[in-house]
């Protein structure tokens, strides 16, 4: 081949953004038959799209970084938790089936871990995911609120197979932050999205930092009326690994 040939098939692909054509020579095999070849060259473009589409998702979602399932540990600090309990989720049948997840336990017991690994899992998968804590979930929409888009932050919430919010608990809530956070639970069961959501409280506490025992309740509802409850309380696994 010539040249000026390779130079064209190289600028080419640069401008229709085929990197793995762009490189067609260390891939190729003139033994080959030509359709081989471009099936070869086209399948490794694919692969090469798919990961870039996976680390573009992993980024949106804000997952802490790390977190994943071979990182997490099942300590016998947890007696309540098993490990078919993570490995079912991992499949992320529960996405499919519009389940939503509680994680209900201690500070330490690895609620986050086990929420984010999940969520990165999805993502790999192909599902679409958001990871908030509570805190940040609510001042984004106080904020979307006030500047009149609380309408267009709803709609991108909606369109997520999966939102993960921590930490509820942490922070009391206004009234007013209140009912924000209850319109999301409320609007993402009307359409079928997932929850998957972490407490240091149990629900019967919810009242403590969410104000209203009325919507409490009609909040704790909604996100358990089809939901899998993973009961995390036990001792810190962080501290207990530190005198071990």
């Amino acid at each position: 081949m010539a040249a000026n040939d390779t130079h064209s098939i190289e600028s080419l692909a640069k401008v229709l953004r085929l990197p793995v054509f762009g490189a067609y020579a260390e891939h190729i095999d003139t033994d080959r038959p030509f359709d081989e070849n471009l099936a070869g060259l086209m399948s490794l473009e694919l692969a090469r799209r798919e990961d870039a589409s996976v680390k573009r998702r992993v980024r949106e979602a804000g997952f802490p970084f790390g977190k994943t399932l071979g990182t997490f540990e099942f300590p016998p600090t947890l007696p309540h938790l098993k490990k078919e309990q993570l490995l079912e989720l991992a499949t992320c049948r529960f996405i499919a089936e519009k389940t939503n997840v509680c994680a209900l336990g201690g500070s330490g017991t690895g609620k986050t871990h086990a929420m984010a690994a999940i969520g990165l899992e999805a993502v790999q998968r192909g599902y679409s995911a958001k990871f908030f804590r509570l805190s940040d979930l609510i001042t984004a929409l106080d904020e979307a609120k006030s500047e009149k888009r609380l309408g267009t932050m709803m709609k991108a919430l909606l369109k997520y197979d999966l939102i993960e919010i921590d930490e509820w608990g942490y922070v009391q809530l206004s009234a007013k932050k209140a009912q924000l956070l209850f319109d999301v639970v409320a609007k993402r069961c009307e359409v079928g999205g997932s929850i998957f959501i972490t407490s240091n409280f149990e629900f019967s506490r919810w009242p403590q930092f969410l104000g209203d025992s009325v919507m409490t309740k009609a909040l704790v509802g909604k996100l358990t009326g089809n939901s899998v409850i993973l009961n995390m309380n036990g001792e810190d696994y962080r501290l207990h690994s530190r005198m071990d």
